[in-house]
């Protein structure tokens, strides 16, 4: 039996979008949503490559069986407009929950994997977001709500 990895509990499609109203209308139309703010305590602090920032987006969630459907739209410098900018609208990345965001960034850095971006709430959990895409094909996030 294959052991528990970071990357065991699926529950997350975030998709960059350059029109949060637009998608969620387009989704709407096909019966995908409602789209909701998050239900979770908000990101108080955030760091983008190391480095202390400050990441403003707007976000939107619903739910499609067990897996969360994020719509974001970049509204400062940030990962996410670089990939609006360099790639257009589409998946960005896949998020899977943990229970230790802390234990599992640190096993992510003795793999190898340097955390891009990352986001904590006032009193536990948080979101990271790894290094993946050259080597997966696609960014991997952490998250603990």
């Amino acid at each position: 039996m294959a052991d528990i990895t970071s990357f065991s509990n699926f529950k997350q499609v975030g998709i960059v979008v350059k029109d949060i109203e637009k998608a969620i209308n387009g989704l709407t139309n096909l019966g995908i949503g409602p789209f909701n703010p998050l239900d979770a305590e908000p990101t108080v602090r955030w760091e983008e490559h190391g480095k202390p920032t400050e990441i403003k987006i707007k976000s939107r969630f619903a739910h499609i069986g067990p897996v969360e459907i994020e719509l974001i739209e970049p509204i400062s410098e940030c990962m996410q407009k670089e990939f609006l900018d360099e790639k257009g609208d589409g998946i960005h990345h896949i998020g899977f929950y943990v229970d230790d965001i802390d234990k599992e960034v640190e096993l992510m850095k003795d793999k190898g994997y340097r955390v891009v971006q990352r986001g904590w709430r006032p009193t536990v959990g948080g979101y990271a977001y790894f290094d993946t895409e050259e080597s997966c094909g696609i960014m991997l996030e952490i998250i603990q709500r």
